[in-house]
């Protein structure tokens, strides 16, 4: 049997990529099942039964985007990691948990609308997403301790602006839902739509917070042979 240590990791690495991928894949199917279909006798009346549904599709849009994102963001994150060790292994691991959590925080939205206390677990949800992506990032790039020797030092200190900048960002978002949970909302899609935007253009080195000088941000998506 493989001996378990944080110096000789037991797992292929393409087997983090190919749980990440899965993970995902069954998360997001699983958010279509939040949504409940209306019972209606007649044809207007479930058109009306529909329109009144929009708030419901509207969540399922965004937390559909927001899965999207984060799919995205592992991929980013992990495409410089050349070595694994236990530690990287189990951030992946709390990573994916948070990741899988997004049904449970959109149902709530479902369930009990645009209010303070789904407000707030919808922020703490992508906020505990992006703080396991940014330390498996800084994890693996400090002292280039998992990552390639070649990283550029400007995309590592890129990322670590991007985490303070996206968890305030996610903070703000979260205090404003004390006051108002439609704007908190409204703060955690126009943030997705912005990032999903420049990087379909793109810009990544926009919301990573990088010069335009900076080399292609891409993530190799290929298949290794």
């Amino acid at each position: 049997m493989a001996r378990l240590d944080a110096e000789t990791p037991t797992i292929p690495p393409q087997r983090l990529i190919a749980l990440a991928d899965g993970v995902f894949a069954i998360v997001m199917t699983l958010l279509v099942f939040q949504l409940t279909v209306p019972v209606a006798t007649e044809t207007d009346r479930l058109g009306s039964a529909l329109a009144e549904m929009w708030p419901e599709f509207l969540i399922y849009v965004l937390s559909f985007l927001v899965l999207g994102l984060f799919w995205l963001i592992h991929h980013l994150v992990f495409d410089p990691v050349e070595r694994y060790d236990t530690t990287l292994i189990w951030l992946n691991i709390l990573y994916l948990m948070f990741a899988s959590l997004v049904p449970f925080s959109t149902g709530l939205f479902i369930e009990h609308g645009a209010v303070t206390v789904t407000a707030l677990i919808y922020g703490a949800n992508m906020t505990l997403i992006f703080a396991t992506a940014w330390a498996i990032f800084a994890y693996a790039t400090t002292g280039h301790r998992l990552a390639s020797s070649d990283l550029d030092p400007e995309v590592t200190r890129g990322a670590t602006r991007m985490g303070f900048v996206y968890m305030a960002v996610m903070v703000v978002a979260m205090a404003v839902s004390l006051v108002s949970p439609v704007a908190a909302y409204v703060l955690y899609g126009l943030f997705v739509v912005t990032v999903i935007v420049f990087t379909m253009v793109g810009r990544a080195e926009v919301v990573m917070i990088l010069p335009e000088s900076t080399g292609d941000l891409e993530p190799d998506l290929r298949e290794d042979a």
